[in-house]
C-alpha cells in the first residue's frame, strides 16, 4: 500500500479530529449535516472554474426532475454522458457537483447531463432510482427541444452511490447505454466485502456511516441483496465499462469484484486503481490535483478511444 500524499494526510487528520470531537460531544449525524459536509468539502477543494460554452437548466421531459446540461462544443454534435452524482443516496445535488460536471464535460467532450434525483430519507428507495431511470429513458426527448446539437448516443457515469444507480441502469437497460463509467462505486448494500473491515474508519468514508446511509435509504425492509448491483444479473450485452477505485476506500473491493464479474462475462472493461487515494478524491481536487487530472484523462480515453 502506497502512502497518501502529504497534503491529503494533513487534511484527513483535521477531518478525523473534527469527527472525534463531534462524537465526544454526543452530536448525532443528521441528513442536513451530511449534506452540508459534502457541499462544503467540494466548494473548498474544487475551486478552479472550468468554463463551458453552453449550460442549460431544465427538467427531464415529462417530469418535474431538474437537470443541468453542459455542452462544451456547441458547434459540434457530441455524444451524451448522463452523470449521476454520489452522496450516499442522501447528499449531493446539481449545484454541489457543478464543478465536477464541468470537468467531465470539458475533458470528455461529451454533453454532460446531471439530474437532481430525489434523496433519502425524505424519499427512500426506490424513488431516486426511478428518477434516474426516467432520466435515461427521456434523455433524447429532453434534449430535442433545446438549441444544441447532439448525437443520440448515451453513456453513463456515477461516483459512489451514483455508481450504484448507474450500474443498475446499465444492467436493466443495456441497449440504451453505450458505455459505463464507475468512479469508486458503491455496489453492495449487504456489506460482504473485506475492505469494509480493513478500512472501516479514518478514511473519510467510514463503514458505520455507510450503514447509516443505507438505513436511511432502505426503510421498508427491502431485500438489499437484490438491490445491490454487485449481485445483479449481468446481461450479455452489458456496456463496455471502466472502474476507478481507491486504495484507502472501504468500498474498493466492490468495484474490484464487479470488474472481475465483467471480465468473466467477457465484457470490454478496464480498471484504474489509485492505491494512495481515498474515497471521494474528486471532491478534494486541490489536495490531489494530479490524481484528479489522471482520472479525467482516463475517463476521456475510455469514452473517446482512438
Amino acid at each position: 500500500m502506497a502512502d497518501m500524499p502529504t497534503s491529503l494526510q494533513i487534511w484527513l487528520k483535521s477531518f478525523n479530529d473534527a469527527l472525534a470531537e463531534a462524537k465526544q460531544l454526543g452530536i448525532p449525524p443528521t441528513p442536513e449535516m451530511a449534506r452540508l459536509g459534502l457541499a462544503t468539502i467540494t466548494q473548498q477543494f474544487v475551486t478552479s472554474r472550468v468554463d463551458i460554452s453552453r449550460v442549460f437548466d431544465t427538467h427531464i421531459h415529462g417530469t418535474s426532475i431538474p437537470c443541468r446540461i453542459y455542452h462544451p462544443s456547441p458547434e459540434h454534435e457530441l455524444p451524451i454522458l448522463l452523470f449521476i452524482h454520489g452522496g450516499g443516496h442522501m447528499c449531493g445535488s446539481i449545484e454541489v457537483y457543478d464543478p465536477i460536471s464541468r470537468r467531465l464535460a470539458h475533458h470528455s467532450q461529451h454533453i454532460v447531463v446531471t439530474i437532481d434525483y430525489r434523496l433519502s430519507p425524505e424519499h427512500p428507495y426506490p424513488k431516486g432510482l426511478v428518477d434516474c431511470i426516467m432520466g435515461l429513458e427521456e434523455m433524447i426527448n429532453t434534449l430535442k427541444p433545446l438549441p444544441i446539437a447532439f448525437e443520440p448516443t448515451i453513456s453513463l457515469a456515477g461516483d459512489s452511490a451514483g455508481g450504484a444507480l448507474a450500474a443498475t441502469l446499465a444492467q436493466r437497460n443495456p441497449d440504451s447505454v453505450d458505455k459505463l463509467v464507475l468512479i469508486y462505486p458503491s455496489l453492495d448494500y449487504t456489506f460482504s466485502c473485506e475492505s469494509l473491515i480493513d478500512y472501516r474508519e479514518g478514511f473519510i468514508l467510514e463503514t458505520a456511516k455507510i450503514q447509516w446511509y443505507f438505513d436511511q435509504y432502505f426503510q421498508l425492509g427491502e431485500n438489499r441483496h437484490e438491490a445491490s448491483p454487485l449481485f445483479g444479473a449481468l446481461p450479455s450485452n452489458h456496456p463496455a465499462t471502466t472502474l476507478i477505485t481507491a486504495g484507502f476506500d472501504p468500498i474498493q473491493d466492490e468495484g474490484k469484484r464487479y470488474f472481475e464479474r465483467l471480465q468473466i462475462l467477457g465484457v470490454e472493461s478496464t480498471h484504474q486503481h489509485f492505491d494512495d487515494m481515498t474515497h471521494a478524491f474528486l471532491n478534494l481536487e486541490d489536495l490531489v490535483s494530479e490524481h484528479c487530472a489522471a482520472t479525467y484523462r482516463h475517463i476521456s480515453d475510455f469514452l473517446n478511444p482512438q
